[in-house]
This record gives C-alpha cells, structure tokens and sequence, in this order.
C-alpha cells in the first residue's frame, strides 16, 4: 500500500494562485479593462471613419510648468487639442484655464484631486464642474476618470449628468516617462483614424511630453491626419453620418 504525502507548500501555494485568479476576475467584472470598453457603446474612445483625423487630448493640467509651453506649441502648429484638467489645478491657475479657452481649444472634466476611488468619481466631477463654471462660465460636456477606471455604475451617473464618458485609443505612456523617442513611437506607430490620443501635461514631470510633441505632430501630419478636438472629431462618425442622411419617414 502506496501513502501518499502532500507537502503543504504546494497547496498553500495552489490556494494563493487561485486566490490570485478569483481577484482578476472580479476586477475585470467591476472594472472595464481598455480592451473590453469596444463592447460599451456608453463610452467615446474611438470614432468609425475612414478621414485621417485624431484627436489630442491632455489630461492633469493646467500646469504652470508644462501647460503654456504646450500650449505655445500647439499655436505655432495652428492645432486645437482637448484639455482635461484637474478642479485644483484649475482653482490654483485660472490665467491657464483663461488661455487654454482663447485659444480655442476644448475643456474636459477629469475630477478633482485624481483620486483612484471610484465611489468618489462623481462628487468630484461635480465639484469640478463648478470650479470651470466659477472660472469661465462655461459647462463641460467631457469627462475622463483619473486612470480610465470606470464601472457600470460610473458609466451611467456620468451619462445621467448630461457628460460623455471619454476614454482614449492610442496611449503614448508619456505617463511612464520611457523618454521622448518612445513617447512618439508609441503614438505614430499605433495611430488609425478616428482615434484619441492620451498625453499629460501636468500631473508629473512633462518634459519628456513636451519633447515629443512637435515630433508626434510633424509626423502625423506627414501621413496626412488633421488635429481637431472631441466635438470636432465626433461629426467624422460614420454612424452619426448615416443617421443624418437617412431620410425622414
């Protein structure tokens, strides 16, 4: 008769893993991972077109370090872009926030403080939206969670508030400061049309950002992509398209 002896580190070890593979599961059931955001038509990260546009979009301004020079160069490349800021921020640097408008460019909602707690999302969408209004007098229709976390539950409180819950297709990890070579790579290599790019221009060091800027942009442009904001690039939709052009009953 054969006995058989199991040690109990392997099965503590078992247990862990399948501890491990439990946990994934139920983040991915609560939280929408990038990929699976194709199945959420609440969400705007893309649009359906065949015309070489993009959308630059920049997210944890305004920076008093990094904002106006993005912003310099933006207006010598004569681009519009669409700028996510922080409540705080905005609150410590309303000439930014004033610049940022005059320019011509579009403002989105991107909370508070940058907290990673969903079930503060919406208080701080709201006070945010009241820090842009006290500043300019204008509501935003955009909004972005701090690390693109959503939940089903977000998802509908953002749409219940009249906002557009707005992610990004083409990520330039300029969030990872990999250095402006690879900045850039990550964009133009992975660039399509319809898409929207996520950059920062506040929230760390953005030199790195401001670096491969003018790069990302010369090099789209030689492909042929026009720049335009999220408003704009919304009316490029194939299926907005088609519904405009079906005749009425």
């Amino acid at each position: 008769m054969h006995l058989f002896v199991f040690s109990r580190k392997p099965v503590l070890y078992l247990l862990m893993f399948l501890l491990v593979i439990c946990f994934w599961g139920f983040l991915h059931y609560q939280y929408l991972s990038i990929p699976s955001l194709v199945k959420d038509p609440e969400t705007y990260y893309i649009v359906r077109t065949q015309e070489k546009v993009t959308a630059l979009t920049f997210d944890d301004g305004p920076d008093p370090l990094y904002t106006g020079t993005i912003l310099d160069i933006l207006q010598t490349k004569n681009i519009k872009a669409t700028f996510f800021i922080l409540g705080q921020n905005a609150k410590q640097n309303p000439d930014l926030m004033k610049r940022i408008l005059n320019e011509g460019h579009e403002i989105g909602n991107h909370g508070y403080s940058h907290s990673y707690i969903p079930n503060k999302f919406i208080d701080e969408l709201i006070d945010t939206d009241k820090t842009i209004f006290q500043s300019l007098n204008q509501q935003t229709l955009y909004y972005r969670p701090p690390g693109g976390i959503i939940t089903k539950s977000i998802v509908k409180e953002v749409t219940a508030n009249g906002q557009i819950l707005t992610l990004w297709s083409v990520d330039s990890k300029d969030w990872q400061n990999p250095g402006p070579k690879q900045i850039e790579q990550n964009v133009v290599k992975n660039i399509f049309p319809g898409s929207i790019i996520l950059l920062h221009d506040g929230g760390e060091k953005r030199e790195q950002t401001i670096q491969a800027l003018t790069e990302i942009i010369e090099k789209l442009q030689q492909q042929g992509y026009r720049f335009v904001t999220l408003s704009d690039l919304k009316q490029y939709d194939a299926d907005i398209t088609v519904q405009k052009n079906i005749p009425p009953a």
